[in-house]
């Protein structure tokens, strides 16, 4: 009698179980495109995904999801959205104090106002230039080589550029490139920074209109 009941029991337990598996909602994550043409991922919660990879996809603070742009954490993603296959253009190979730190290190031309224009032009709220690393907070603008026309603007941020001695300090000008000292530079401003990379570090840092 009472190894019928346990046997009854147990019965009972397990189909309770069973029944409770199947009364759970079940979540998926999709894809969703909005009236503009942005698209937006919908998580396992109903929720617009921000902030983070979706396979090789990133989607902004914002939720949409960025196209030929630089993503927080050093990848591109082209007109389709889609993860280049490239690594992140940010590096560990450079030391500074002591310690590990990264640095921004693709080859190319870098630049940001140091007011807010409203024009959507890059603006850096902060500039700091110690004994070899240049620090920057804010939205920079970028783009490779002598090609100005294919300027893309990085996600706000604290971007860290490698100084050495051969970096070059000074001011544009309508007649050309200004050379100055760096102590002169660090006690200089101008309305726009430019910051050029090339093998790895800063070669030349410039205020120019």
């Amino acid at each position: 009698m009472r190894s019928k009941n346990f046997k009854a029991l147990r019965f009972a337990v397990v189909l309770a179980l069973i029944m409770s598996l199947f009364s759970i909602t079940s979540f998926a994550g999709y894809w969703e495109q909005d009236y503009y043409g942005d698209w937006y991922y919908v998580n396992d919660y109903g929720y617009y995904a921000t902030n983070q990879w979706v396979g090789n996809y990133y989607l902004g603070s914002d939720g949409v999801m960025l196209v030929n742009s630089w993503t927080p954490d050093g990848y591109w993603v082209g007109y389709d959205g889609k993860w280049d296959g490239q690594p992140s253009r940010y590096a560990s190979n450079y030391y500074s104090s002591g310690s590990s730190s990264s640095y921004v290190t693709t080859s190319g031309t870098y630049y940001g106002c140091l007011y807010d224009s409203g024009y959507g032009i890059a603006h850096l709220y902060s500039v700091s230039v110690g004994s070899d690393v240049l620090t920057v907070t804010g939205t920079l603008d970028y783009y490779p080589g002598d090609n100005w026309e294919n300027t893309t603007q990085m996600s706000y941020g604290t971007y860290q550029f490698k100084l050495t001695g051969q970096t070059r300090y000074g001011e544009g000008t309508d007649e050309g490139f200004y050379a100055m000292s760096k102590s002169d530079f660090i006690n200089s401003t101008g309305p726009v920074l430019y910051i050029t990379v090339a093998n790895g570090v800063a070669t030349e840092l410039c205020y120019g209109a």
